[in-house]
């Protein structure tokens, strides 16, 4: 169990990589061409080309840091060697970013504005907000990794807990405007 939470973990390395990464794109305004969001009425202002773009490929570069510990873990490796690495990080953005997308819509549908949450039912949709992507990097992991079931289950469980810790670390560094 202990092997399959560490594990779980670990795959959650290049996903913050990609996050911390893209909240510096989004915070200094660096590729604004990009900030046209994918559809205003069905996901919100804040769903934009860049973050769809962006985050696949920050994530990929998450897993490519990963690359001297995996050679030192060998045979023990959780990512797959070479190029494959990369694109496991890639397929994790992925996940992450498209996971993202129909909690934004059922949010749009109840009048919620982008990047807001209301204080009616507030546990709720911040738990929802931080589940939707733990879910998506999970199954995409789970989809292109050959990991156990409990491995991947743990990475959607515990995800959650991981995004708000760094959610909070990015507030205090000033690069996002909430701590959740």
């Amino acid at each position: 169990m202990l092997s399959a939470l560490l594990t779980a973990w670990y795959l959650q390395i290049p996903v913050i990589i990609g996050g911390v990464l893209h909240m510096m794109i989004v915070t200094h305004n660096i590729l604004p061409q990009l900030t046209t969001p994918i559809h205003l009425g069905l996901f919100g202002a804040n769903k934009t080309w860049r973050g769809i773009i962006a985050v696949p490929v920050l994530t990929a570069f998450g897993a490519f840091c990963l690359w001297p510990i995996e050679l030192v873990l060998g045979e023990n490796a959780v990512f797959p060697q070479g190029f494959a690495l990369i694109v496991a990080g890639f397929i994790a953005g992925i996940g992450y970013v498209l996971a993202e997308l129909p909690n934004s819509f059922m949010k749009r549908r109840l009048g919620i504005a982008a990047g807001e949450t209301p204080d009616k039912n507030r546990w709720l949709f911040t738990a929802l907000d931080q589940i939707d992507s733990g879910i998506g990097v999970a199954i995409a992991y789970g989809l292109f990794l050959d990991l156990p079931i409990l491995t991947i289950t743990l990475c959607a469980l515990t995800f959650p807990l991981t995004a708000l810790a760094v959610k909070r670390v990015l507030f205090w560094a000033k690069l996002k405007k909430s701590a959740t």
